[in-house]
C-alpha cells in the first residue's frame, strides 16, 4: 500500500496521546524509523517521531534500502512533488543537484521508486508533525559497502550543519533481543569494518540493514548518541534516534 490506511487527525491524536514523557532528552538530528506504519499499533510509531518534539526543520531526507540491485545505486527520484492524503510536499531540488555533484554514484533516478517505498510513510508522519518543509529521498540500489560508506560521506558532507532531520527507514525486530545486543554493541565499539561486515552478516535480522548502518556511520562521525528505543515491544520493529544530550547545551 502506498499510504498508511491513516487520517492526519487520527496521527495527531496519537501524537497527544503519546507525549514526551520524559523521553525527549536530545538533541535529534536523526531518526531510525520503520519502514511502514502497523496500524495497530500507531502509537509506538509515533514515539519515534516524538523524540523530535520541539524541533523545527527545513528538510525531511528519507534513506532506504531497496530491495535488490538498482543500475543507478545511489537513487534519487525526479519528481519536484510529492502528494500525499495529507496534500504536497515540494522536493529539495538543491540538495539533490548537491548529492549528485558530490559523488560519482549518485544519479536522479525512478528505478527504485515503488508504491512499497517507505517514503510516503515517512512524508506523512512527517506531515502530522510540522505544516512546512521539503523533502528528499535517497534509495541505497546496491549491496556493495563502498556504496554505503559512500552516501555515509555525502551526508555527513552535506549535512552537518543544515537543519534537517535525516530518517533512515529499516525493520529491527523487537522480539529477537539478541540481534538488538548486537547491534547495541556495534554502535558501542564505533568501528566501521565490524558495521560493514554487519551487511553481509547471513544471520543478521534487520530488513534495510544498508539504510541502518548508513545512519550509524553519520551519527558516529556527528558524535551523536544513539538511542535505540527497546521498550516497543508490542509493535514488530522498534525505532530509534540519534542526537546530542540537552544537558550538554547547559
Amino acid at each position: 500500500m502506498k499510504f498508511p490506511n491513516l487520517t492526519k487527525e487520527e496521527i495527531q491524536e496519537s501524537f497527544q496521546r503519546v507525549g514526551s514523557k520524559g523521553e525527549n532528552t536530545h538533541s535529534v538530528r536523526m531518526l531510525f524509523a520503520p519502514t511502514h506504519i502497523e496500524s495497530d499499533h500507531l502509537d509506538d510509531f509515533t514515539r519515534i517521531y516524538n523524540n523530535i518534539e520541539g524541533h523545527n526543520f527545513d528538510t525531511l531526507v528519507v534513506v532506504e534500502s531497496y530491495t535488490g540491485e538498482l543500475e543507478k545505486k545511489l537513487s534519487l527520484p525526479s519528481a519536484y512533488s510529492y502528494e500525499t492524503p495529507f496534500g504536497v510536499v515540494q522536493v529539495n531540488d538543491r540538495l539533490r543537484e548537491e548529492l549528485c555533484d558530490e559523488e560519482d554514484d549518485f544519479y536522479i533516478s525512478d528505478s527504485g521508486l515503488s508504491d512499497k517505498s517507505s517514503l510516503y510513510t515517512q512524508i506523512m508522519m512527517f506531515q502530522a508533525y510540522q505544516n512546512k518543509f521539503d523533502v528528499l529521498s535517497v534509495q541505497i540500489g546496491d549491496y556493495d559497502t563502498a556504496i554505503v560508506q559512500e552516501l555515509a560521506y555525502a551526508l555527513d558532507e552535506l549535512l552537518s550543519n543544515r537543519n534537517v532531520l535525516l530518517v533512515f527507514c529499516s525493520d529491527i525486530p523487537s522480539e529477537n533481543k539478541d540481534e538488538l545486543a548486537k547491534l547495541k554493541a556495534l554502535v558501542t565499539q564505533n568501528n566501521e569494518t565490524a558495521l560493514k561486515h554487519y551487511i553481509h552478516s547471513h544471520d543478521k535480522k534487520v530488513n534495510g540493514a544498508r539504510a541502518l548502518i548508513a545512519g550509524v556511520m553519520v551519527a558516529q562521525s556527528w558524535n551523536l548518541d544513539i538511542r535505540f528505543m527497546d521498550d516497543l515491544t508490542d509493535s514488530k520493529f522498534i525505532g530509534g534516534f540519534a542526537g546530542i544530550p540537552k544537558h550538554q547545551f547547559v
